[in-house]
């Protein structure tokens, strides 16, 4: 969808400096949360982190940063994931649907969106968010605050003349397409992820995209250009993520002026001395405004991931595997010309 990874800010694990945090279960203390005592240790000692998950678990007792609530959803799956206060992570309805997700034939095309944040809502307190950049920014950028706006693009196109482009005519350099009601659009993974990074200045930038739909839609590698130091100065080297796309659901109103889906999926991002595990779920509701625009509201929602050899992942069984960070964004979309085009991952332009 709009995010397959953490911004590269976000994806760091800072070490341990001049003091640690030696967490103790707050269930000895009888609260929800659990209690911090500063552990005074050598700078280049590593966290000692010591922390029991109480038996009633995380209270929902949630911190807003922009207050905004969409009152105009128009699917169940929209209302249901982007305006629920607590969230349990997206499943798959059925293990023999298609494993790609099918746009709505109105997506079809070149798009310019704008997308502005609108609020951050931590639903158990910032405690138990896994990252500081996921406070002072989002997913996307580790600076991006509440009312931001950013420009990008994204491409949409027929699956299935993708296919017949690739076994009939290897040098065809345009086609003419067809949209029925269940036409097969889906998203240029490719290039959305590029442009998304680049137009949010991401830290270390996406160059390349390995992603072939035909042979499996739910598996991207991702190369990260080159960037000396991170904020605090250290240097990134290397780096590169594996994305797996675990889970998705989608919903057309029976009008078909509006398309819901959701995806969840796992990054593990590879750098050198470090594999760094995140896990998503994207959200959004597009609504068919003319022929040339469509409104949108998407939600990205963080959730833990299950380590039980770490910290995380004993807050992870404190909120029960719910999502700990909701990043909600209004996206108008203008199609970015005049005639309803796209080029594909395999250069060939469609149009209708």
């Amino acid at each position: 969808l709009f995010l397959y990874y953490l911004d590269a800010a976000v994806a760091v694990a800072s070490p341990c400096r001049r003091t640690c945090l030696r967490t103790v279960g707050s269930s000895l203390m009888g609260g929800s949360v659990p209690m911090i005592v500063k552990n005074s240790v050598n700078a280049e000692s590593p966290p000692s982190d010591l922390l029991i998950p109480t038996l009633s678990g995380a209270k929902f007792a949630p911190e807003y940063d922009g207050q905004w609530f969409s009152s105009g959803l128009q699917t169940k799956l929209g209302r249901s994931r982007i305006l629920a206060q607590e969230l349990n992570p997206l499943q798959q309805v059925s293990f023999f649907d298609d494993n790609e997700l099918y746009y709505a034939p109105f997506l079809f095309g070149s798009w310019k969106v704008k997308a502005t944040l609108k609020s951050k809502v931590y639903p158990y307190g910032k405690f138990y968010v896994p990252s500081k950049s996921l406070i002072q920014g989002s997913p996307r950028n580790r600076d991006e605050q509440v009312g931001q706006s950013t420009t990008y693009d994204l491409h949409y196109f027929s699956a299935e003349d993708n296919a017949k482009d690739s076994n009939s005519n290897a040098n065809k350099s345009s086609t003419t397409v067809t949209l029925g009601p269940k036409a097969k659009v889906i998203a240029d993974r490719s290039f959305n992820a590029i442009s998304i990074s680049r137009e949010y200045q991401q830290l270390a930038p996406i160059q390349e995209v390995v992603w072939d739909p035909r042979k499996d839609p739910t598996r991207l590698s991702l190369n990260f250009g080159s960037q000396p130091v991170t904020d605090d100065m250290r240097p990134l080297g290397p780096r590169r993520a594996e994305v797996y796309i675990d889970s998705r659901q989608s919903e057309f109103h029976p009008d078909g002026s509006s398309y819901a889906c959701a995806e969840k999926s796992r990054t593990v991002t590879i750098s050198t001395g470090s594999v760094i595990v995140s896990d998503t779920e994207s959200t959004t509701e597009f609504q068919k405004i003319g022929p040339d625009q469509v409104h949108a509201v998407n939600r990205i929602a963080v959730y833990l991931t299950p380590n039980p050899n770490s910290r995380e992942g004993v807050l992870w069984q404190e909120v029960r595997g719910k999502a700990v960070a909701f990043f909600d964004y209004e996206l108008e979309m203008q199609r970015s010309d005049g005639e309803t085009c796209v080029k594909t991952p395999k250069g060939v332009l469609q149009c209708v």
